[in-house]
């Protein structure tokens, strides 16, 4: 199969949006949902097509241990539990009050969550380099 208009067509709309149906497709590129199917299946067999994929921003991770200096410990979590960037969160025993880990999606992200734990007391961070499980 040649990459002619049609079928450069068909894969600007994959890559536009790979979650279209056939049927939409072929609406933008005015064929049937079944002719695009079959064009995507001859596409995917000559190696045009060689996956899809899943692409999710960077994210950075980041585990910090609070040392309260208040005793607003309801005040505190409830901060936690608003906080959608935080992914879990124990109240804890040993060294320090409470482990969480912050998930950044944006650079200064860390810093400005920072700032705002510092109301309720200090802080040690921990960011991973890797994951390795």
């Amino acid at each position: 199969m040649n990459l002619n208009r049609t079928n450069k067509a068909i894969l600007q709309q994959l890559k536009a949006n790979g979650r279209m149906s056939w049927q939409q497709i072929g609406k933008a590129v005015h064929l049937t949902g079944q002719a695009v199917a079959a064009r995507v299946q001859q596409l995917e067999e000559q190696g045009l097509i060689n996956g899809y994929t899943i692409r999710q921003k960077h994210v950075e991770r980041h585990f910090v241990t609070m040392f309260m200096e208040r005793l607003d410990f309801d005040g505190f979590e409830a901060f936690l539990i608003a906080e959608p960037r935080i992914e879990q969160a124990y109240k804890i025993t040993g060294e320090g009050c409470y482990q969480f880990e912050f998930i950044s999606n944006e650079k200064g992200d860390l810093d400005t969550f920072l700032n705002t734990l510092l109301r309720y007391g200090t802080y040690k961070v921990s960011s991973a380099i890797r994951c390795v499980k």
